[in-house]
């Protein structure tokens, strides 16, 4: 291994230029054009995270799955849940989609309580993608149908492989890390459409830095093509009021609610007799 790093020192330069190529300065002034430096100001907010999980442990052809979404506030008060579990075939895949549902069916549930925010974890564009059910499209739009537009249903990620706002200038990597190659400074970048499902729905993507020296977040947001830049500055001001290190406090109570490690799965397999079944094989999920 010691060879290989030398040999990665030595060529830093030559690899990052497969990434970056002739048009990275060129597109960093793009994407200069797009951001807009902005201090928030903590407003009062009542936000709500939504999360969920998904494991499973297989034996001898049959699955051991467990599914769970939550709804907590950012005072860490549990609003709804949502749980799953059984003994089936079942693929990842399959999992995967029956957790997004729960994710949208629990948001609903909690707009009665008039929150301001309802931050779903993840990309709504992603689960779009993945998830083809109709059903679950059918879902979205129903939320959005019955969302009577007091509180902000947000789909929060930390992470994008959307190209969209750069392709066209010949950018490699993802659109946020041209914005995360700006600084260190809060702000955010103009709402962009993404045309990517526009059969589907109308996704407004914003990336945006809720305190300096962390990394950007993107935002996503439904049936808000005309979002003005001062709701965009009222958006980020409320989700700031309850965020650490730049990111909203009622997503990570939420991620750590939802939680289902291997050892939950064990203990589920040891309660159904399957702990010491032969053949049996290590969850696939965390």
């Amino acid at each position: 291994m010691s060879d290989l790093y030398l040999d990665a020192i030595k060529n830093k330069e030559k690899k990052l230029s497969s990434i970056h190529g002739d048009e990275f300065d060129d597109l960093l002034k793009i994407a200069s054009t797009k951001w807009v430096e902005y201090e928030p100001i903590r407003k009062p907010s009542f936000s709500v995270g939504i999360d969920s999980s998904w494991n499973k442990k297989s034996f001898q052809g049959i699955d051991l799955f467990v599914i769970d979404s939550v709804a907590v506030s950012s005072h860490n008060h549990m609003l709804a849940s949502r749980w799953d579990y059984g003994i089936s075939n079942i693929t990842g895949d399959s999992l995967s989609a029956k957790a997004m549902k729960m994710e949208i069916d629990l948001a609903k549930s909690v707009l009665d309580q008039k929150p301001d925010y309802v931050c779903v974890d993840g990309s709504i564009i992603s689960n779009l993608v993945h998830n083809k059910n109709a059903t679950y499209k059918e879902n979205v739009r129903a939320l959005f149908d019955s969302n009577d537009e007091e509180s902000d249903v947000l789909f929060i990620s930390k992470n994008s492989t959307s190209k969209t706002q750069f392709k066209e200038y010949g950018s490699r990597a993802a659109d946020i890390y041209y914005y995360n190659k700006l600084g260190h400074k809060t702000g955010f970048s103009l709402a962009n459409k993404n045309n990517f499902i526009s059969d589907s729905l109308d996704v407004i993507e914003i990336y945006a830095r809720l305190a300096a020296y962390v990394p950007l977040i993107k935002i996503e947001i439904i049936n808000r093509a005309n979002i003005a830049q001062t709701e965009i500055q009222n958006l980020i001001d409320g989700l700031c009021y309850h965020s650490i290190k730049g990111y909203p406090y009622c997503l990570k109570l939420a991620h750590q609610s939802c939680k289902i490690t291997n050892n939950d799965v064990k203990r589920l397999a040891s309660l159904y007799g399957f702990k010491n079944e032969f053949g049996s094989r290590d969850s696939l999920n965390e």
